[in-house]
């Protein structure tokens, strides 16, 4: 299998966690220490410092998984598929983390979109440097290839589209509520 089906697969399996986040959000329990923590922090209670430390979680996290993989390609670590591996579970644990902040907030719908927004807005700013990147792209001498330079750039923005979508919509949107 190539890169690109694992980017796809990737892709899809956000899509597939956009279809059944009601499922997943009810992974995380109300009564989970994480979720009460949140809960009993005053700047928690303010979308905008809430969406501040949702924005530094996924800086962090986007910085670590980066971090893993600049390292891998320096130490020349040659393990098939762990960047793959390190994607996935930096996935899995916004994904997670997106979730909490949802079951988390206790405020209105409006402060809840805001919150959303500040803290989506990372990948904004990642997106807006990749396209900056690559429309400014140039080899560095004559003959130069730059189209893995670009694939890259390509893959970045494509990343941080999706990743803004759905941290969007995981922490945006409130859980809907069982009827019984």
């Amino acid at each position: 299998m190539g890169s690109t089906t694992f980017f796809l697969l990737g892709i899809l399996g956000v899509i597939f966690s956009l279809v059944f986040k009601t499922k997943i959000l009810s992974t995380v329990k109300q009564q989970d220490k994480l979720v009460g923590i949140l809960q009993n922090k005053p700047w928690f209670k303010s979308a905008v410092s809430g969406g501040i430390v949702l924005f530094l979680w996924n800086t962090f996290m986007t910085g670590i998984v980066a971090a893993l993989i600049f390292i891998l390609i320096l130490t020349k670590v040659n393990i098939p598929f762990l960047h793959i591996a390190i994607i996935g579970l930096g996935t899995i644990a916004s994904i997670w983390a997106w979730s909490t902040f949802n079951i988390a907030w206790t405020g209105t719908t409006k402060n809840r979109i805001k919150m959303a927004s500040i803290g989506s807005s990372f990948y904004v700013l990642l997106g807006i440097y990749a396209l900056y990147q690559y429309l400014n792209l140039k080899p560095s001498y004559n003959g130069q290839d730059i189209f893995m330079a670009a694939l890259g750039l390509m893959a970045v923005l494509i990343i941080a589209l999706v990743a803004l979508l759905t941290c969007f919509i995981f922490t945006g949107f409130q859980q809907k509520q069982p009827l019984h």
